[in-house]
């Protein structure tokens, strides 16, 4: 490593510990896109089902590259450079993301009914918030917990409009998370 490079990684090193990353706590509107885009996705199934992939196809992939694109940016806005952390949120992510075309697999297949269907993504999706808030974001934790109650009552009850249900439940927990972290920025006087 060049002296200049171990600098620059000693200054990152210093920025990162001096000031708390950027991204610690999420960023609030991405709560919100990613409530927003799941409230309507998640809709489609029982309302217009012809739709659905399509949308996920460019709602998924679109909405990945934003979140990463506005994640970077307000990195860098605040002066703070964590290839760790990015490596973390990327392979995080992906998993989750590959996990959902697994979960997708049994319906294609037609092995499980649409309304187990719906139940099983909000199954693996309560799992990668949970996760993703012991690990990345701690305001995921709890919509982590919230969506895991939520397919509980749905495995148990089975109610009409699963995948509405699962898409509203994910939706209500995002946005709980972003006013939390919009709260945290405001009380903390951060950005």
């Amino acid at each position: 490593m060049t002296d200049v490079n171990k600098l620059q990684s000693d200054l990152d090193y210093i920025s990162s510990a001096v000031r708390a990353d950027a991204t610690e706590g999420g960023i609030p509107a991405l709560y919100y896109l990613w409530a927003l885009l799941i409230a309507v996705g998640f809709s489609l199934p029982d309302f217009a089902p012809q739709l659905a992939g399509i949308y996920w196809l460019f709602a998924g992939i679109g909405g990945g590259l934003f979140s990463w694109w506005l994640g970077a940016r307000q990195s860098r806005r605040a002066g703070v450079n964590n290839p760790q952390l990015a490596q973390r949120y990327g392979l995080h992510w992906c998993l989750v993301g590959a996990a959902f075309l697994l979960c997708f697999l049994p319906l294609m297949l037609g092995r499980v009914s649409p309304e187990m269907g719906g139940a099983n993504f909000l199954l693996v999706t309560g799992i990668a918030y949970g996760l993703a808030g012991v690990h990345l974001e701690r305001p995921l934790l709890w919509c982590g917990i919230l969506m895991l109650l939520a397919y509980g009552v749905l495995v148990v009850l089975l109610p009409p409009y699963t995948w509405t249900i699962t898409g509203i439940t994910v939706s209500i927990a995002l946005c709980w998370a972003g006013f939390s972290r919009r709260a945290a920025i405001k009380a903390g006087g951060d950005q």
